[in-house]
This record gives C-alpha cells, sequence and structure tokens, in this order.
C-alpha cells in the first residue's frame, strides 16, 4: 500500500476512494497522498489541469474542512503541516503559469462559490429548522453562534490555503480578498434572513437575564459581535485575514440600526414596568437600591457582551425611566424621601441618592432645595423652642439669661453635622454648599426673641469663650472659635456683631477676665479673613494698646523693684 501511495498510480487512487467509501481513511494516509501528488507535480513539466487539481483542493481540504466543522469527523485538526503544504502547492501551481494555463481567475469563482454552497447548504437550513418560535429563542441563538463561530474558522482556512490569489490575482485585479469575499457572503445569505430573529431572541434573553434567569454571556456575546462587524464587512473590500477584521475598528451602522435602537427601546420598556412596580411597593431607599442593582447589573452587561458604544446610551436610558421621571416623588417622599434621611442621618442611603441623583438632569438640583428646606426647618424647630422659653420665663415672671447658650450650641451642632455631610457624602458640591448657606442665613437673622438678638447672643458665645467660662483647653479653644466664625458669616448685620463683640472685648481686658492674647487675636484675625483688615482696626488697636500698655507696666516693675523674684505674686502675668 505504501509504495502504491508513493508512485500515485490507477490502483492506489483505486484503493483510496475504496477505504474513503469505508470511512477508513485517515489524516496521515491523506496527506501522504497529497504529499506524494504535489511532489510528483512540481517534479514534472506541465500544468495541473483545472479539474483535476480542483478535485484534489476541494476533496482533500475544503470537504475535509467542512465535515470537520459540522462535527461529521473524527478528526479535530482539518490538516497537518505535509496537508496544509501540499494543498498550498497544488492551489499555487495552478495559478502560477502565464498565460492560457493561469487559473487564477476561476480558483476565485469556484473559491467563493464553495463558500456560499457551505451557507446554503449546511447554515441557512438548520437556521430555519430554528426559527424563533418560544422558550427565549435559545436555540436558534445557540445555532447561530456556532455556524458564526464555524464561518470565522472556514474563511480563516480558505484565506490560507488561497492565499497566494490575495497576493496576487486579486491585487492586480482590484476585487475583494477571499476573507472581505467570505464575510459578505455570511451577511447576504445568512445575516440579512436572520438577522430580526437573531435580534428578537437576544432582546428576550436580555430580558429574561434581567428577571433573574441564568444565560450564557459568552453565547451571546458571540451573537451580539456579528452586528458590529456586519457593519464593516458590507463596505469593506480589503479585508487581509480574519483577524485583521476582529481587531479593526468597526463600522456601527449596522449594530446602531439593526440591534442597539431595538435594545434601548426594550430596556426602557423594560424599567419603565419595573419602576411603576417598585413605586408601589418600596420606600426611597428601597427603591435606590434596586435601582442601583440594576444600574450595576447594565453596565456589567456591557462588559460581558454589548459593545462598549452603548455604555452610556444605555445608562441613560435606564437612568431616565428608574430616577428622572420620579425624582421629585422620590426626593420629597414624605415617610421615606430626604428629609427623612436626613433627619436619621443614613449614611449609606444618603450617598446612595447623591450618587445616583448626580447623573441625573437637574437631580442635584432638587436635592441641593429639599437639604436647604430641611436645614431652614431644623433652624427655625431651634428658634422656636427658644421663644417658647422665653415666652415661658415671662408667664412665670423670671427674668431671662442672656447668657443662656443653649440655642447656639444646638445651631452649632447642626451647621457642624451638616456641614460634616455636604463634604463627606455629598462630595462638597456647590449647589449643597450655597443651599446649607442660604438656610443658616434664613435662621441666623431671623431672631428669637424681642430682647435679644440671634448677634447678640453669637457675641456672647465667643465672650464665652474667650472668658475662660467653659474651661477649654487651648486646642479646644481654637476650634470652638472656629465653629463661631462659621455661624458668624451669616449674619446680615455683621456691623452690630463688631460692636458687641468690642464692648465685651474691652470688658474682658480691663477685668482681666480672658483665656489669653493668642485666643483674642486669633478671633480678630478670623473676622478678618472674613471681611477684610477694615472690619477689624478698633479691634487689632485695642489689644495692640493693651499688649504695649502692659509691655511698659512690667518694665517699670521691673525698674521700681529690682526683680521679679521680688515682686512675688503681687504682679499679674498676662502672657501665655
Amino acid at each position: 500500500w505504501g509504495r502504491l501511495v508513493t508512485c500515485g498510480t490507477y490502483c492506489g487512487r483505486i484503493e483510496f476512494r475504496r477505504r474513503r467509501k469505508k470511512g477508513k481513511i485517515t489524516m496521515s494516509i491523506r496527506e501522504e497522498i497529497l504529499l506524494s501528488y504535489a511532489t510528483q507535480k512540481s517534479t514534472q513539466p506541465g500544468e495541473i489541469p483545472l479539474e483535476e487539481g480542483w478535485s484534489k483542493l476541494r476533496e482533500n481540504g475544503i470537504r475535509v474542512l467542512v465535515e470537520i466543522l459540522q462535527g461529521n469527523a473524527s478528526e479535530k485538526r482539518p490538516f497537518g503541516n505535509k496537508g496544509y503544504v501540499s494543498l498550498y502547492t497544488i492551489s499555487y501551481r495552478m495559478c502560477s503559469n502565464a498565460g492560457l494555463h493561469d487559473h487564477s481567475k476561476a480558483l476565485y469563482d469556484r473559491t467563493k462559490l464553495e463558500m456560499e454552497s457551505v451557507l446554503q447548504q449546511y447554515v441557512v437550513p438548520e437556521l430555519l429548522r430554528n426559527e424563533y418560535t418560544e422558550g427565549g429563542g435559545f436555540t436558534i441563538l445557540r445555532k447561530f453562534s456556532h455556524h458564526w463561530e464555524n464561518h470565522k474558522v472556514f474563511v480563516k482556512w480558505m484565506q490560507q490555503l488561497f492565499r497566494h490569489l490575495d497576493n496576487g490575482y486579486i491585487a492586480n485585479s482590484s476585487i475583494s480578498t477571499i476573507t472581505s469575499v467570505g464575510f459578505k457572503l455570511f451577511f447576504e445569505i445568512v445575516f440579512s434572513q436572520f438577522k430580526d430573529d437573531i435580534r428578537d431572541s437576544l432582546l428576550n434573553a436580555i430580558d429574561n437575564e434581567r428577571d433573574g434567569t441564568h444565560v450564557d454571556p459568552d453565547l451571546l456575546r458571540s451573537c451580539v459581535e456579528v452586528f458590529p462587524i456586519m457593519g464593516l464587512c458590507a463596505k469593506c473590500n480589503d479585508l487581509k485575514n480574519v483577524q485583521s477584521l476582529l481587531n479593526a475598528q468597526p463600522d456601527l451602522s449596522v449594530y446602531e440600526s439593526e440591534f442597539e435602537t431595538s435594545m434601548l427601546k426594550r430596556t426602557s420598556e423594560y424599567y419603565a414596568r419595573k419602576s411603576r412596580l417598585w413605586l408601589e411597593t418600596k420606600s426611597t431607599p428601597e427603591y435606590l437600591r434596586q435601582t442601583e442593582k440594576a444600574l450595576t447589573a447594565e453596565q456589567k452587561r456591557v462588559r460581558q457582551y454589548l459593545h462598549t458604544s452603548s455604555h452610556h446610551k444605555l445608562l441613560r436610558v435606564c437612568e431616565e425611566e428608574l430616577l428622572q421621571k420620579y425624582k421629585e416623588l422620590l426626593i420629597n417622599n414624605d415617610q421615606s424621601g430626604l428629609k427623612t434621611l436626613l433627619a436619621d442621618y443614613k449614611i449609606d442611603d444618603l450617598t446612595r441618592m447623591f450618587q445616583l441623583f448626580r447623573h441625573v438632569r437637574h437631580g442635584l438640583s432638587s436635592m441641593a432645595l429639599t437639604t436647604k428646606k430641611f436645614v431652614q426647618s431644623e433652624g427655625n424647630k431651634l428658634l422656636q423652642e427658644r421663644r417658647d422659653f422665653v415666652h415661658t420665663l415671662k408667664v412665670e415672671g423670671k427674668k431671662t439669661n442672656s447668657d443662656d447658650a443653649d440655642m447656639i450650641d444646638q445651631l452649632l451642632h447642626l451647621h457642624k453635622k451638616m456641614s460634616k455631610l455636604v463634604v463627606e457624602l455629598f462630595d462638597s458640591e456647590n449647589q449643597f454648599q450655597r443651599a446649607l448657606k442660604e438656610a443658616f442665613q434664613d435662621v441666623m437673622n431671623a431672631d428669637a426673641a424681642s430682647d435679644i438678638s440671634n448677634v447678640e447672643l453669637l457675641v456672647i458665645h465667643a465672650d464665652r469663650i474667650l472668658s475662660g467660662k467653659l474651661r477649654l483647653g487651648e486646642d479646644e479653644v481654637e476650634t470652638s472659635l472656629d465653629h463661631a466664625i462659621q455661624l458668624f458669616q451669616f449674619l446680615s448685620d455683621k456691623d452690630l456683631y463688631v460692636e458687641l463683640y468690642r464692648e465685651r472685648l474691652a470688658k474682658r481686658l480691663l477685668s482681666k477676665k480672658y483665656t489669653s492674647i493668642h485666643a483674642e487675636k486669633s478671633m480678630i484675625v478670623k473676622m478678618k479673613t472674613q471681611q477684610g483688615a477694615p472690619f477689624t482696626t478698633k479691634l487689632e488697636g485695642m489689644v495692640n494698646d493693651f499688649t504695649v500698655g502692659w509691655f511698659f507696666l512690667r518694665s517699670h516693675q521691673k525698674h521700681v523693684f529690682g526683680s521679679r523674684e521680688r515682686l512675688g505674686s503681687n504682679l499679674d502675668c498676662i502672657f501665655d
């Protein structure tokens, strides 16, 4: 048998056909026969006849590849090195003769016809049998994906077998490359006929996944991948190979018109139904948690099998249906909206609401307005509590204590809490900073009682810190002054504040009841930073005059008594 094969005799060919009919032909035997034939033709002068050569290429190359891709062969590889080299040598020799014996055009036409025949004979009938009926259309998706992956392999090998056509005949004739022809045929024969079924099946599968049904993301990615590639295939004639097609910048016209538009519409419809259901059954925090989960799932969906160009479009559609349409209802929900979350200081829920609505048109504006109203409401409650307290004292005939600092302490606590929230949870967003400022301006300039204004109460609060009544450490004094100056900035009548503050400062200096000169200077610097140098000129003059005066007093005392030790306890220490 080996001798018959090697000689390539007529008897050897008979034996080859006999074994092929019995299914006993193996890749090694087939490759030995091909190698013998290719070697014989390479060493002999003359052409390889078209029909003879094509028969070798078709039966030992193309048909073998088709049988393996269809799962009808035991081998996993269509060719070994000997087989591929022999087939390429045969096809090359058929086109290497100039003049009448150059079969390049015939091979090109037959290659195209063979690829078309495979699609018509194997792919179309099987997809027609599995067109979408019920059950999510997974059957047709699996078949479509299977044939698409097979077609990429088929075109790859066809290009490899007839690569010399791309380099010679096709380049000189300005016609489509083997790869371009293969994918154009898929576009015309398969994709154009089944694109609607594939799209609808994909959309059903996506909706099923949203409802919790497990789907194979690799299957969906394989099917979705076809749409952007088809846009490129329909227009490109110079594709070198399959990999160059997969790596090329896709043409999204087909993807957008045939898939994405319908996908976005179905997404909108799906979340329109879900949002109505969630509104009826869930609180605002629960609704937002469900929305956050849905948006995360959609982003994962894009990463797994949709084209990246759909990312922002898909999220915008989801946010429109889930957040934009109901932002006022969600934010201002009486039982579980933003005011409730602020009152209960629900950090996770507040953060989630901010992160979701920051991507929604005017979403943060609505949140900022509600935040302003909340701060105004909380501040007005404190003012009203002060009014009620003063009224009770008057009814009982008692005198109001001007040193009562409860309201200012509570306002400071409210401002500290809300400032921290704006910085840490709301990312120091300008709209929230402005809302906080406007709210506290309203509160601080609405007096709680007629006999003593908020301005005077804030001056008294600063006096308590600087006079040592609160018994604070050095760092605590500085922190308390920082908080006090934050409320100071909201006062509209700052001139009244500085006059009242000057009176209190004078009393502290003359009576020597102050925490430290350093603290006094620090507070003046803070006001100067807020209002400018002219605002604190008199205050700085008072402190400087006081400091200079005591400096000269101490120098005089040292001169008169000789030393500090002799003075004993008669000289008060006024510096830190």
